[in-house]
């Protein structure tokens, strides 16, 4: 189990790099946004580092991450996911049109979402289907702001359903492949904690 020491330096690190964030997309969005993958890189390795994985589960981890870089590539450059659309800048470096950090961060997603609904629910497929949900609400979140915060954009400015389907049925089998992971680390809090700071975040460019 984390400690609470470890919990309160966690969060209290990525609450101030997405209050940074805010403040500086506001201020300095040519700088902010370029940087904005961060946001994503340092919460996944604080999961990581408290998680530490065995290697089985690494490989399980990383089978998720092909599989959501590779449906991306897919929709990117054919449009047989998700729809049409092409990624911005603010995500970094990318392959085939694709950031890198995008399976990363379905993968942190993912797992979190996994995290909160086994803390209430026993049956697995339940659980598949509520974190499925609960990724598809972060998305459905994000999807109007994509645009401003320069991270895709779609043709002619609309959204389809497509997305939000695709993304359910990737979640999904998201889901059903990290069922199978042998994890022995109470992160519950740390999860529910991080999707609540996601959710301030994307929320707070609303206002």
């Amino acid at each position: 189990m984390i400690t609470n020491k470890g919990l309160k330096f966690d969060i209290g690190f990525i609450f101030i790099i997405h209050i940074a964030g805010i403040v500086g997309i506001r201020l300095f969005p040519d700088y902010f946004l370029k940087v904005s993958f961060i946001s994503i890189l340092i919460p996944l390795g604080l999961y990581f580092y408290r998680l530490k994985p065995s290697l089985s589960n690494v490989l399980i981890i990383l089978l998720v991450y092909i599989i959501t870089f590779f449906s991306e590539w897919i929709g990117v450059n054919y449009g047989w996911l998700f729809g049409s659309y092409v990624y911005g800048e603010s995500l970094g470096f990318k392959i085939g049109g694709v950031p890198l950090l995008i399976g990363a961060n379905w993968l942190l997603l993912a797992l979190v979402s996994r995290e909160i609904c086994n803390k209430w629910i026993s049956n697995k497929w339940l659980v598949f289907l509520l974190s499925s949900s609960i990724m598809v609400f972060i998305d459905v979140l994000i999807e109007p702001l994509s645009s401003r915060l320069n991270f895709w954009s779609w043709d002619n400015g609309e959204i389809p359903f497509s997305n939000y389907r695709d993304w359910f049925i990737i979640a999904f089998i998201n889901q059903w492949i990290l069922s199978y992971l042998k994890i022995d680390k109470e992160l519950f809090i740390w999860s529910l904690s991080y999707l609540l700071i996601l959710v301030f975040f994307f929320g707070s460019f609303y206002l």
